[in-house]
């Protein structure tokens, strides 16, 4: 998988996102998220990966954090800003974090790690151990299953395609120990939404 079919998706993720905003704004994983902040003191800094248009950002801001929230969509992050003025938004990509070390109290992967090549999966839990304050905590969810292949995604009109990785938890969890991570928690388990179609991984750890 090379980076033409990290543009794919890009370019797919751009088309589609008002019915994106429609699918996913009620999605926050409440239970997750409660857990994650539970490790962070008031008004800590997050960074959220994959941030789309906002979602979590927006709920982390409205419980008193500061968020600074990334993605490599431009209408994703240009949408962003439109709607949430409390959270800062930048086009950047999550396997090359333009921050300096030590610099967020916690990190947010919600289902980002799905559009990341395998290749390139080590690398970018480095940068996101890289960021994290000492004690910082990370999480990170991703869907079940084997292999990477760039496919049509049925639940949008038209020629929409996206890349997907898939893992195992074990897998997963292994990743996360090499790049230095303490895992605290980790389930599998099926999201109760029509939307998400596979069992998804979730990940808790602390550097």
């Amino acid at each position: 998988m090379g980076e033409e079919d990290i543009t794919t998706t890009i370019d797919s993720y751009d088309k589609t996102v008002g019915d994106y905003i429609k699918n996913a704004d009620g999605l926050h994983p409440v239970k997750e998220a409660k857990r994650f902040l539970s490790y962070l003191d008031k008004h800590a800094l997050i960074l959220d990966l994959g941030c789309g248009p906002g979602r979590d950002a927006i709920i982390f801001t409205q419980k008193g954090f500061r968020v600074v929230g990334i993605d490599l969509s431009k209408k994703m992050i240009e949408r962003a800003k439109t709607r949430f003025k409390s959270a800062e938004f930048k086009v950047m990509d999550v396997r090359k974090l333009k921050f300096s070390d030590g610099h967020f109290d916690g990190v947010w992967a919600s289902a980002i790690f799905l559009h990341v090549p395998k290749k390139d999966v080590p690398a970018t839990l480095k940068e996101a151990h890289r960021v994290l304050k000492k004690n910082g905590v990370f999480y990170v969810s991703a869907k079940e299953g084997s292999g990477e292949i760039l496919k049509p995604d049925k639940r949008y009109p038209g020629d929409i395609k996206k890349f997907w990785s898939f893992f195992q938890e074990e897998e997963l969890v292994n990743e996360l120990k090499k790049a230095g991570f303490d895992v605290l928690d980790s389930y599998t388990e099926k999201q109760d939404n029509p939307y998400a179609k596979t069992r998804f991984i979730n990940i808790l750890c602390r550097k």
